[in-house]
């Protein structure tokens, strides 16, 4: 539990996935090197039943649907051990709060919208690390299809013995991320200016979108989600006062009614920071802890001075407007391989501590964003980090 552990630990996005995961579904023959690297990495993890995830891995094409399906959930088994025993050389390795890492889904984008009605596909685009998604465009107004995570999160929670938590894509980010078609053609012909038209139309999708999701959430919630996070890093993408405002009403829509601990995961902030979200962001009332990205724009040196932890600045605005929730500080820069020093991560989690004041078991630790662009090595070594570096961060504060 990490109700009164002080710096808990979390994986807010992503892991990698590994070749004999990704090939069966490209139609591409596994070799002898993918099946090798299944063996190493499950024996250095310790994954139960390793023999069968082998055994069927050697058929090395021609996969049927259901070979495919436990190809799946033995990725799962490898992302829910890498952060089970990140650590592996402290005395209580791993982290607290896990998930599947996204193995279960095409991407954070694509799984949703093909789980909604009312969205077609227009064809891939590349995103800001050269990879490749499917954008869509939405024809009719949404609706609800399926719960598309409930077997995610039942596989998730059956096979970890820490809290396990679910991750949605919230409705900002597929609006912000989607072509808007059906609305701009309701709003073409109002009294409006420009401007003021496509805000009108993002505004009222997102809003009708954040009511499909709502029931996405509330079904996880009645089959036992009890830590459910809503991910939007779109949510600085317009800058502007008004969606601003809109991220919070679309975070309380989604949530409305509904009981459970909700966390808001953001990143990709403008260059000056996060500030463009504030106040506005705090009506999200529902919301129980913010997870931002801060370590890329950090020093990598050690130290407590704020001219060490200038990536922490934005960390006052929460002081500022008298913040007293919890916070989820990305204390690893996901977009490298770059490792920071152990001392390093610590101070950035103590200079956290210190510039909200809030008590040391609301500041959550994570990486900055997710890991499926690292090598599952560098992943592993940067979940390490979290895990070691809030030891020493506990240590440093009295072994609380």
């Amino acid at each position: 539990m990490t109700d009164h552990k002080a710096f808990p630990t979390q994986e807010i996005g992503s892991l990698p996935k590994f070749s004999w995961r990704t090939k069966p579904f490209r139609q591409q023959p596994l070799e002898e090197g993918d099946i090798g690297v299944a063996r190493a990495w499950g024996r250095r993890l310790g994954v139960k039943n390793l023999e069968l995830l082998l055994r069927l891995l050697k058929k090395r094409s021609e996969f049927t649907d259901e070979e495919k399906r436990r190809i799946v959930e033995f990725s799962m088994l490898f992302a829910i051990a890498m952060q089970e025993k990140a650590g592996g050389h402290l005395d209580e390795p791993g982290l607290d709060l896990v998930w599947s890492g996204e193995q279960a889904r095409t991407e954070m984008y694509e799984t949703p919208v093909s789980n909604i009605q009312g969205f077609e596909f227009l064809g891939r685009v590349r995103s800001f690390d050269n990879k490749y998604w499917r954008e869509a465009s939405v024809r009719q107004k949404p609706a609800y299809l399926r719960d598309y995570h409930f077997e995610e999160f039942l596989y998730t929670k059956g096979h970890t013995s820490r809290r396990a938590k679910i991750p949605v894509t919230d409705a900002i980010t597929i609006v912000a991320w989607s072509d808007h078609y059906y609305y701009t053609r309701r709003w073409r012909k109002r009294s409006l200016p420009p401007a003021a038209k496509r805000f009108s139309a993002r505004r009222e999708m997102t809003l009708e979108l954040a009511g499909v999701i709502r029931r996405v959430v509330r079904d996880l919630i009645r089959r036992g989600a009890r830590e459910i996070q809503l991910d939007s890093p779109a949510a600085t993408q317009y800058q502007t006062v008004e969606d601003a405002k809109l991220v919070a009403e679309a975070f309380n829509e989604t949530t409305r009614g509904l009981d459970a601990t909700f966390s808001l995961h953001s990143c990709f902030p403008p260059k000056y920071g996060y500030g463009v979200l504030f106040p506005h962001l705090l009506e999200a009332k529902n919301c129980s802890r913010f997870s931002f990205e801060y370590a890329n724009r950090d020093s990598y040196a050690a130290g407590l001075d704020g001219g060490r932890r200038v990536g922490y600045e934005d960390l006052k605005l929460f002081r500022g407007y008298g913040y007293e929730k919890q916070l989820g500080v990305g204390v690893v820069h996901v977009h490298t391989d770059r490792l920071p020093t152990v001392g390093a991560v610590r101070d950035r989690i103590l200079y956290a501590q210190k510039v909200t004041d809030l008590p040391p078991e609301n500041i959550f630790v994570n990486p900055d964003c997710g890991l499926r662009t690292r090598k599952p090595e560098v992943a592993y070594a940067m979940l390490g980090l979290v895990a070691a570096g809030a030891e020493e961060a506990r240590e440093a504060l009295g072994g609380n």
